[in-house]
């Protein structure tokens, strides 16, 4: 259900609808649930490990099936240079290249190939606390990605996000909401930590980097060089 105020006491309320269309076979989703950790590490050491001089890249966040990574390539060729700048196998990347990567421009099929790769967004900067929580610029645009929180009624900057990395400052958010029960409607508000340096998917160790988790190992296990 959504909503928008339109004054002190009326809410404007839009339904989700009864039935719905998916065009997706069923199953990609099961392949993708269960294939998808493979290929990423997969196409992570098989490929570009071998091929990409991995001192110029650096992993920032990902998530099941997208990974955000900052290339440090050649300044003056631009945000659209993508990996051509750091590649150190040239014979190998021109092998494989097409096994992952599309190869005709603006062919759809080709782009959405099975465990292919496709080029979501490209900018000159991102930070990230965490998957599906960080701040990024796409050209001119500034994109904020942080899950659970509604941005419509929570005003989020960059400078929050820097502040929690070098400070721990947290960020509380309110998320408002209208529920319904027993025909009767009511005006719900939920606070949380909208911007933590709290992590619960891996072990975050104290100079931001995130390490798997792994049975019987915590975060004093890892030695930070």
């Amino acid at each position: 259900m959504d909503d928008q105020k339109l004054g002190d006491d009326v809410y404007a309320l839009q339904m989700n609808p009864e039935t719905s269309a998916c065009k997706t076979p069923l199953q990609v989703a099961y392949f993708v649930l269960d294939n998808a950790k493979y290929w990423y590490l997969n196409f992570i050491y098989n490929f570009m490990y071998k091929c990409f001089d991995m001192d110029k890249l650096h992993f920032v966040e990902g998530d099941t099936d997208s990974a955000y990574w900052a290339v440090s390539g050649d300044e003056g060729a631009g945000i659209k240079q993508q990996f051509k700048h750091v590649i150190k196998n040239q014979q190998f990347y021109d092998e494989n290249a097409k096994y992952f990567f599309p190869t005709v421009e603006g062919d759809l099929l080709d782009e959405k190939k099975i465990l292919g790769l496709a080029i979501e967004r490209e900018g000159p900067e991102i930070i990230a606390l965490a998957p599906k929580n960080y701040y990024m610029k796409v050209n001119d645009k500034e994109k904020l990605k942080l899950k659970g929180v509604n941005q419509s009624t929570n005003k989020i900057t960059k400078n929050q996000i820097v502040d929690n990395i070098t400070n721990g400052t947290i960020t509380k958010c309110t998320n408002m909401r209208v529920g319904q029960k027993n025909y009767q409607m009511s005006k719900l508000s939920t606070e949380k930590n909208g911007i933590t340096g709290i992590h619960t998917k891996m072990v975050l160790l104290s100079d931001q980097s995130c390490c798997p988790y792994v049975f019987g190992l915590n975060a004093t296990d890892y030695t930070v060089q």
